[in-house]
């Protein structure tokens, strides 16, 4: 297999990918870059719709992998310099690689609308609220992978879906782990209520209930806030209850993604065989 060489820095393939670490222009383009060679390898084992693969020499996939990118998918192998200009890892492995969004599984949505995708029975469902930054994000996802979560939602604040940082924590859960970004948070809360999900905000309350005593309906949704400031009063009065993780005094709080997989676990420790 031949592979175009690119020993340019000012090629305008490699001036169109640096690009991408603009998010507007990610948006625009509808494309996100990631990079190394665990991605790349859970990218082709997950089907995503890469359109151009950077590499070094050392980093080139084997001919398997790479007879199963999709069709059209452009391979290059750059030199040293090129690649130092791509890159934003520390230690990079040499393989750069852009895709289009996964349309198929993350939905943008400005109005929530009835969550159709999430009518499965007994869902577990779980929404980050203002959640900032994007390793926490990207831990979720891969939690919500782990621990069979049927559909993520954030709010219209959180991090950047496609930051490199939120594809290199969720570790290519992200490629195909369900997401809907919405702008009403309350209005999504309210459509998941009236669809008899009940929803349980993570919080410290007055009415608050303990993770391990609570009962929740067959279908349920989680909900995490903000790493600083938790989940606005508003929002919380809107669910149908809280809920908070017991730990000892030693301890203020929990990282939010990590309050995120004990919720999510909870749930699933009690469907498994």
């Amino acid at each position: 297999m031949n592979f175009e060489l690119i020993t340019s820095r000012q090629n305008p393939k490699i001036t169109e990918a640096v690009a991408l670490k603009d998010k507007k222009t990610r948006k625009e383009r509808g494309l996100f870059f990631f990079e190394g060679k665990k991605l790349f390898e859970e990218a082709v084992k997950r089907r995503v719709p890469l359109v151009t693969v950077f590499a070094l020499q050392k980093a080139l996939p084997c001919p398997e992998l790479l007879g199963r990118l999709p069709e059209g998918c452009r391979v290059f192998l750059v030199n040293d310099s090129v690649y130092d200009k791509l890159t934003e890892e520390k230690s990079p492995e040499g393989l750069f690689c852009i895709a289009k969004t996964i349309d198929k599984y993350h939905k943008f949505a400005t109005i929530y609308n009835k969550p159709s995708d999430f009518a499965k029975q007994d869902p577990t469902l779980l929404m980050a609220v203002s959640l900032r930054d994007p390793g926490n994000l990207g831990t979720v996802i891969r939690s919500a992978s782990a621990f069979g979560c049927d559909g993520l939602i954030l709010s219209e604040d959180c991090a950047d879906l496609y930051s490199p940082k939120t594809v290199r924590a969720s570790m290519g859960t992200l490629f195909d782990c369900p997401v809907t970004v919405v702008k009403d948070a309350e209005g999504t809360v309210g459509a998941l209520k009236e669809q008899g999900v009940g929803v349980y905000a993570a919080a410290l309350d007055r009415r608050a209930v303990g993770l391990h005593k609570l009962k929740t309906e067959d279908a349920c949704c989680f909900l995490v806030g903000n790493e600083g400031h938790g989940l606005p009063k508003d929002l919380i009065d809107c669910c149908s209850g809280t809920v908070f993780i017991p730990m000892t005094e030693r301890a203020e709080s929990l990282n939010a993604s990590i309050a995120a997989s004990v919720l999510l676990y909870s749930r699933f420790a009690t469907r498994v065989d």
